[in-house]
């Protein structure tokens, strides 16, 4: 099958010139034409789009010229009405392409149900950027397993997923026109979820690929979430209803269980078992660091291994180390006790982390009325939906925040 790739570009040239001298490094051979939908620019990118585009990819190239920047969604349009491949992939102009990336995705159509496929993304450094798009208990959008390691195994498995990003997005031609392309209504941002709404929508499915890998620099467009709040109201206007938290069903698809903190901040643990037997496996009877630091590696959600290695590093009079570490993994476990201990690891060393103070400050400082009104709201929802698991999410945070009169999590959901 032809595939037509359809990039939007608005300035940023050397990003641009890079994405499209990657695709053409590692795509040699493949039936495809390239649409550059240039948005307006007025730096190179006027002069040079098109003698590179077709120095590389001859008359399977064509640049299209807006007179001004109309935004993602009309950009791409406007290129999908002009391909001719009967499969699209809308690429972003901040990304680069690895040898190989294109097979897994045109294959991934034998399977008539799906609807979108997208690859695995990479953030420069090699870890996830985009694995697939989650919802949390409060359903706000994520990206889920972001920042782990590229090779991190539930990256790499199978998940029933509501939306992929339209960074690196491909899909039939036919089924992009039948859902009306991208809603035009956004302005850079939600259009794609939008788009995996409507294709859901009609009976298909969303799928991510890691077998095709892309790397992605992200956001790297000047005004990217400056619509933020608009388009997030016009997404809850068109799909809210549909869109439901997943984040926890996901997690538990891989083994993990979702934690839900003092401000509704959430992340994921290895269930308390396994992190217990993890824990047995490295003492013997003292900790082996080797084994400890590789088991991390490989299972980044074992909690207690970071703060068990973090210790041991304290013992030995390592606190700058064990400083380094917290703080590594403070954006896997965002809660009091990970701030407490990078403030104890500070201390031991004489230092004041103004910053840290601030920030436990806050969390203690929490309308807590607010979360509990939240909470109890979402609980009503869980029930409605029969959403068991969220259920018990959200009864164990009423049970531990909800209230100071030991009431039971049932009466204080009512």
């Amino acid at each position: 099958m032809r595939v037509s790739v359809i990039i939007p570009a608005w300035n940023l040239w050397e990003m641009t010139s890079t994405c499209l001298r990657s695709l053409a490094e590692h795509s040699a051979g493949e039936p495809l034409e390239v649409l550059v939908v240039d948005n307006g620019s007025d730096d190179a990118t006027r002069a040079e789009l098109e003698p590179l585009g077709q120095s590389l990819f001859g008359t399977d190239f064509r640049a299209v010229r807006l007179p001004e920047n109309l935004g993602f969604a009309k950009a791409c349009n406007a290129g999908a009405a002009l391909a001719s491949g009967e499969l699209l992939f809308f690429l972003n102009n901040d990304t680069t392409c690895t040898p190989n990336w294109l097979p897994p995705l045109r294959a991934a159509f034998a399977d008539a149900r799906l609807g979108a496929v997208g690859p695995l993304l990479l953030y420069p450094d090699g870890t996830i950027q985009h694995c697939g798009v989650c919802f949390s208990p409060f359903r706000q959008v994520s990206h889920l397993y972001a920042h782990l390691p590229g090779d991190f195994a539930a990256a790499h498995a199978p998940h029933p997923l509501q939306a992929i990003t339209g960074a690196a997005l491909m899909l039939r031609k036919s089924l992009f026109l039948e859902c009306g392309g991208f809603f035009e209504g956004y302005r850079n941002g939600f259009e794609d979820i939008d788009l995996c709404c409507a294709i859901r929508e009609k009976g298909y499915k969303l799928r991510v690929e890691a077998r095709s890998r892309l790397y992605h620099h992200t956001s790297q467009t000047p005004g990217r979430f400056a619509a933020e709040q608009a388009n997030s109201s016009l997404l809850a206007a068109r799909y809210g209803s549909r869109l439901q938290a997943d984040e926890h069903l996901l997690a538990a698809l891989d083994g993990y269980e979702l934690h839900l903190g003092r401000n509704l901040v959430s992340w994921l643990e290895l269930p308390t078992t396994a992190q217990q037997e993890l824990t047995a496996s490295v003492h013997k009877p003292a900790l082996d660091v080797a084994a400890c630091r590789e088991l991390l590696a490989r299972e980044p959600f074992w909690r207690e291994g970071w703060f068990l290695l973090a210790a041991h590093l304290e013992q030995q009079d390592k606190a700058r180390e064990a400083l380094e570490l917290i703080q590594g993994c403070w954006w896997l476990f965002p809660d009091e006790r990970t701030i407490l201990t990078m403030l104890r690891l500070c201390t031991r060393q004489g230092l004041r982390n103004p910053a840290l103070e601030e920030l436990l400050h806050k969390l203690r400082a929490a309308d807590m009325d607010s979360h509990r009104l939240r909470v109890r709201q979402t609980c009503k929802l869980a029930q409605a939906l029969g959403d068991k698991r969220l259920l018990a999410l959200l009864d164990d945070w009423l049970a531990a925040w909800g209230s100071r009169s030991g009431k039971n999590a049932e009466t204080l959901r009512s």
